[in-house]
């Protein structure tokens, strides 16, 4: 009798205590800890849109040094860089007649005029970018030697599709960007009045007398495209869309505990903003930034302090 009586209450016991445990499983689960997440208010901000086009240096005052004489050269003392102007002497050269005439000048001194090397003159002002001999080489009648420009002749050529021209003119404002991401605020100066058949795009030209950059360099040319200096924008991080990106969405806060959707228009954007229109939103508000991936609407989150 006594060994019923406690194995009824053993049992008794232990269904309590089952009750018990997932009574607070229940509860456990039906209490959700809130998702901590990151957020940022919607500002204010002058959203500026570009348009990138590639371009390249090149001296537009270039001339070339040619020889005027067959022969070798007998001097020649400019290097890649010196500066030289117009009618100095670049080199002289002495011709296989002239050589021939030394044993006769031995006998005959008046000889001695017709053995004197022969002077190339430069034809140009600038500095000397491309050397092609060197003393004792040998030269044909029309060679070229050397290469002069003009530094203060400098500009960048920018390749420019003809879709985009009434976006780009003689006088708008652009910014040239170099591979070391120097940048020079400029305009644009001047145009090549022909069209790429292939390509369909016209060149246009942007001055740099003031710059010291080789020809030949590879750049980019930025232009404002677009603007909005009152735009409404968030992160780029806060806007969430769907697979077919045909929806666009931000989860905004209220009362720092609760993510609620909010449908959104993308406008203007830049590197790190977006600016948005919806009518559920505006000036400091707050939104979620990070941690609301694929969150449900009406979440409950908590901001994480930094």
């Amino acid at each position: 009798m006594n060994h019923q009586y406690i194995k009824k209450l053993s049992i008794s016991l232990i269904f309590i205590l089952a009750l018990s445990c997932n009574t607070k499983t229940d509860n456990a689960i039906g209490k959700k800890a809130p998702i901590s997440v990151d957020v940022a208010e919607v500002q204010q901000h002058d959203i500026k849109e570009y348009l990138t086009f590639n371009g390249i240096t090149q001296f537009q005052q270039k001339e070339n040094i040619r020889s005027n004489v067959t022969g070798y050269v007998s001097w020649m003392k400019y290097k890649i860089g010196d500066p030289i102007q117009t009618g100095r002497t670049f080199a002289t050269v002495r011709t296989k007649e002239q050589d021939a005439l030394k044993e006769a000048v031995k006998i005959d001194s008046t000889l001695s005029k017709f053995v004197k090397p022969q002077s190339i003159q430069s034809n140009a002002t600038g500095v000397i970018t491309v050397l092609n001999v060197t003393t004792n080489d040998y030269l044909a009648e029309g060679d070229i030697l050397a290469t002069v420009v003009q530094p203060k002749s400098l500009v960048v050529q920018v390749n420019v599709p003809y879709e985009y021209e009434d976006y780009v003119s003689i006088g708008s404002s652009c910014e040239i960007v170099l591979q070391n991401e120097k940048s020079i605020s400029t305009k644009i100066t001047g145009t090549l009045p022909t069209i790429d058949p292939v390509a369909q795009s016209q060149i246009f030209l942007i001055a740099l007398p003031n710059e010291d950059l080789p020809e030949n360099l590879n750049v980019q040319v930025r232009m404002i495209y677009r603007e909005d200096a009152k735009a409404m924008a968030v992160p780029k991080a806060a806007v969430q869309t769907n697979e077919l990106l045909t929806e666009y969405w931000v989860l905004k806060l209220t009362k720092d505990s609760m993510a609620l959707k909010h449908s959104v228009t993308l406008k203007l954007k830049n590197d790190s903003l977006v600016q948005i229109e919806s009518k559920g939103l505006q000036l400091g508000d707050k939104v979620v930034t990070k941690g609301g991936y694929q969150m449900q609407d009406s979440t409950i989150v908590s901001i994480q302090k930094r």
